[in-house]
């Protein structure tokens, strides 16, 4: 009776587990056709900034975030005038190696 207690208790530990990573798994999903690919911080700090939800940073969202043009082109790695997650993580990257 001891085994099938620790049985359902480990499963009910793995299931809370899933639920609360949902949010995270959610917000990695691609949105429409955007890569999956960007780091929990960096994901996060995307989210914040694309206020219409459409998993793209436009120039507009970039400079609402006090960004100007130039931070916006640099981000924008191909040239589509929007960045997705995955350009977004890399140019943070680039911001961090920057040095002063």
């Amino acid at each position: 009776m001891k085994r099938e207690s620790s049985k359902y208790e480990t499963m009910l530990a793995v299931l809370l587990l899933v639920i609360a990573c949902l949010p995270a798994l959610a917000a990695d999903s691609p949105k429409d056709g955007g890569p999956k690919d960007a780091g929990a911080g960096a994901c996060a700090d995307f989210k914040t900034i694309d206020g219409n939800n459409d998993g793209f940073l436009s120039m507009e969202e970039f400079k609402a975030k006090g960004k100007d043009d130039l931070a916006f082109r640099a981000a924008d790695i191909d040239g589509d005038a929007r960045v997705d997650p995955a350009e977004y993580e890399k140019y943070l990257k680039a911001k961090a190696a920057d040095r002063p």
